[in-house]
């Protein structure tokens, strides 16, 4: 009789581990396309990632093309993760992320936006201008 426990234990763990969200699935550079703008997403040092609350995956070739998705509908999400300009094609959560906005950067969308994890690595001058997720999406929505 314990072993049908366990077993059942194991079967029901399983099954709501099946119907969790999905975390980042990486970027395929060069074939996958972006949700909003339908670009396909080339450069490794941009790029973002939305996970619905249903589990479905929405690709962007841009952190703007995100912003800009939420300013026309605000969807239900489980995560939202960007590539962070230091760490190619690495998918992280934007509440990790410093954003800046500087010609430096000259993002897919035109928007020159890049999102570094490490600030330290930003260049000194551009140190005073980091924007959080929030403060982002504010500042682009204006």
């Amino acid at each position: 009789m314990s072993q049908l426990k366990v077993t059942f234990f194991f079967l029901l763990a399983c099954s709501f581990m099946a119907c969790s969200p999905a975390g980042p699935e990486p970027i395929n550079f060069g074939k996958d396309q972006c949700h909003y703008c339908k670009m396909t997403i080339s450069n490794p040092k941009f790029g973002a990632e939305l996970i619905t609350q249903k589990g479905r995956i929405q690709k962007y070739d841009a952190a703007e093309c995100v912003v800009n998705q939420l300013a026309e509908e605000e969807i239900e999400h489980s995560g939202i993760y960007g590539i962070a300009y230091d760490l190619p094609k690495q998918l992280k959560p934007v509440d990790s992320l410093h954003f800046v906005i500087s010609k430096d950067y000259r993002s897919p969308m035109g928007a020159n936006l890049a999102a570094f994890y490490d600030k330290n690595e930003l260049p000194e001058k551009l140190q005073s201008e980091v924007l959080s997720w929030k403060e982002l999406r504010k500042k682009l929505n204006q």
